[in-house]
């Protein structure tokens, strides 16, 4: 399997500081994430700190990346990586978060090609990774990834989405995304673009397409399709 380098620092408000941390990712998995200096875990360098700005930078394709407690494996913050020389100025900010001894910082990234990823918040749950490999021109159904099952959107049937965010490979625009029932009817859209490379608006070179706050109730039957520019 393929490796790239992680590199980036985590922060919070006030006297809070914050540390750089860094480390190598096996694409395709989780991969946990140290302190660059002391080589420390994230729930041991910064416990009982609150974090609110996330900024961790990749080689080359996507990544994402997680605050997970190890003991539960509950993620509790999520979030996307920039490209190397791409990140914002303001970083990536995330709702403040006090970090515990079991805490870890983890990523998920992936080596180029055209293989989208996304995060789907459900009301009151942690989020869900869906992926999938969608060619230029084309449409794709999300699913959570073959280690959680492959499950489409439908899956999670009763519960309410309330955000989503999708990450396209490099240099890839994702057009747009919908929500289309058992039926075939759209239940949702909106739209998308490619990632800035100008390290502008804090997270427009990380998320392709974020829907911002939305709550819609998922029904058996309904996907999640992405379009991609030819």
């Amino acid at each position: 399997m393929t490796t790239q380098a992680i590199a980036g620092a985590l922060k919070g408000p006030g006297n809070n500081g914050g540390r750089l941390f860094s480390g190598t990712a096996t694409d395709g998995a989780f991969t946990a994430l140290n302190s660059s200096t002391g080589s420390a875990e994230l729930g041991f360098c910064l416990r009982g700190k609150v974090v609110d700005n996330v900024a961790l930078s990749y080689q080359a394709g996507s990544a994402l990346w997680v605050i997970r407690n190890r003991v539960t494996q509950q993620i509790d913050r999520a979030g996307m990586c920039f490209k190397t020389g791409t990140v914002s100025p303001d970083g990536y900010p995330i709702r403040p978060i006090t970090i515990n001894q079991n805490h870890i910082l983890q990523v998920y990234s992936l080596a180029a090609g055209t293989t989208y990823l996304a995060w789907i918040w459900f009301a009151g749950k942690p989020p869900e990774l869906f992926n999938a490999t969608v060619a230029d021109g084309a449409t794709g159904s999300m699913t959570t990834t073959a280690a959680a099952g492959s499950q489409g959107l439908g899956s999670f049937a009763d519960q309410t989405v309330s955000a989503i965010k999708v990450q396209g490979p490099d240099g890839k625009i994702v057009s747009y995304a919908q929500v289309i029932d058992g039926n075939g009817a759209e239940q949702y859209a909106t739209l998308g673009s490619e990632r800035s490379a100008a390290g502008g608006y804090p997270k427009s070179g990380s998320e392709n397409l974020c829907s911002g706050q939305i709550a819609f109730s998922v029904m058996r039957g309904m996907e999640f399709n992405i379009t991609v520019a030819a």
